[in-house]
């Protein structure tokens, strides 16, 4: 995230957390911002709605409505319609990652993106997420796992500044470049 983007969205995250930890409903509305978020990539019409500068605030604040009454806290919602109102719903999927790397600080968890040929096992999973939190020293791992058939086999894993490659790709790039470099 750039730093003129991290100036906007910071303070919204912020203030949004600040309002969640004092209702005592952090984990609902980091719950609900995460459906919102999957929302948003499964829904690209919506996306798009929100996107167009060429569509009025109130007619987005209306497709709000009619999309999430009922189905978030109204904390959430009234989130949605101030971002509308301020010009900034076309930072929504960048607050809601901020936020949710907020919460994830506050809880002790750090996030590791996870890229795998084929998806994991769920005893996969909690091995990864064991031998993760080990060599992190966190609390506790979170995995956002993608599923990228280009790497072969095996996985890649960015924990923080760390990066662990055990894709066979990555294997076989770095075998045909010994063996080039020994023939010459």
């Amino acid at each position: 995230m750039t730093a003129a983007i991290a100036r906007l969205t910071t303070p919204y995250a912020e203030a949004l957390l600040d309002l969640a930890q004092a209702q005592n409903q952090l984990a609902t509305i980091e719950q609900e911002l995460g459906e919102i978020r999957q929302l948003l990539q499964t829904v690209p019409e919506l996306a798009q709605v929100l996107q167009k500068p060429t569509i009025t605030p109130e007619r987005k604040k209306n497709v709000l409505r009619q999309v999430l009454t009922g189905q978030v806290q109204p904390v959430v919602l009234n989130f949605l319609l101030l971002l509308v109102d301020r010009g900034r719903i076309v930072l929504l999927e960048r607050i809601i990652s901020n936020f949710q790397d907020m919460a994830r600080r506050l809880r002790g968890t750090q996030l590791a993106r996870v890229r795998a040929a084929v998806p994991l096992t769920s005893e996969q999973c909690q091995r990864l997420t064991e031998r993760l939190t080990h060599l992190s020293g966190a609390r506790q791992v979170e995995l956002e796992i993608t599923v990228d058939p280009s790497l072969l086999g095996g996985f890649t894993v960015q924990l923080g500044s760390q990066f662990l490659d055990t894709s066979l790709r990555s294997q076989l790039q770095r075998l045909t470049l010994r063996l080039s470099q020994s023939v010459v």
